[in-house]
């Protein structure tokens, strides 16, 4: 983080993360919206359980449960601009365990994605309100918990223009135009939002990608193996856009 102090109100904070699809040492940046605001949500239907054979003596939480996930789909086909990414994935189910026997409750949960904020709490207010709405047409209760006391709901990562202007000018003087790259936007999400609501950031990736050493897996991979000879060009980068970024504002104050 680079901060005024000598500078007024000067602010800025960079941010990398590695990238596995691109080679060593290159770097990719892209301005405005870049990785999704995120949170994290989990279900369970409450209905009466009994016999398989007798399915008129209870309310059915499968079936509940069911409709609500194929309802859920909907928000993003049928309530979303097509233009604006968002992604609502159930990514587990659990209820029952006997062949004959419908159970007393049904669990299910997954993850909301938007790229901006605002449509993550779009999506959140029409989640409960689905799964809610399903719950009473097949005769169930249901309960919504967001998990946020647990994993508080990330903003999306907006990058500053100028800000990812300067990551590009600095990177092609110490890389080369050459590698120096346009990112893709990606719906995974990134805590270095929380810093972007207060001041002004940027959040680029390096290229981790070397075959001959085996870096060619996702962070998230139980093979993941980071080439750890980027780590010096990320350090050497780093410093030059904080010196560069100072210089360039003492610059302007004395002006």
């Amino acid at each position: 983080m680079i901060k005024g102090g000598a500078l007024g109100e000067a602010e800025a904070i960079f941010g990398m993360h590695v990238a596995y699809g691109i080679p060593t040492g290159t770097i990719a940046s892209i301005s405005g919206p870049h990785l999704a605001a995120v949170c994290f949500f989990e279900a369970k239907m409450v209905g009466i359980g009994g016999h398989a054979a007798e399915p008129h003596l209870t309310a059915d939480p499968i079936v509940a449960a069911s409709f609500a996930i194929l309802a859920l789909q909907q928000l993003i086909s049928r309530e979303v601009d097509p233009l604006h990414s968002q992604v609502l994935s159930v990514t587990y189910v659990r209820g029952g365990s006997a062949s004959n026997v419908i159970p007393s409750h049904v669990e299910f949960g997954g993850t909301l994605r938007s790229l901006t904020t605002e449509g993550l709490w779009q999506l959140r207010r029409r989640l409960k309100e689905v799964i809610e709405s399903q719950a009473v047409v097949h005769r169930c209760n249901a309960y919504v918990d967001m998990r946020d006391e647990e994993f508080p709901p990330l903003p999306a990562v907006f990058n500053d223009e100028s800000l990812h202007l300067h990551v590009k000018r600095v990177g092609e003087l110490m890389l080369g135009p050459e590698n120096v790259m346009a990112c893709e936007k990606l719906m995974a999400g990134e805590d270095f939002a929380f810093y972007q609501e207060v001041i002004p950031g940027v959040m680029f990736n390096i290229g981790i990608r070397n075959e001959e050493v085996g870096s060619v897996h996702s962070p998230h991979s139980p093979y993941f193996f980071l080439d750890e000879d980027v780590l010096p060009i990320g350090v050497a980068l780093h410093v030059a856009l904080a010196e560069i970024y100072l210089e360039s504002r003492q610059h302007s104050v004395k002006q």
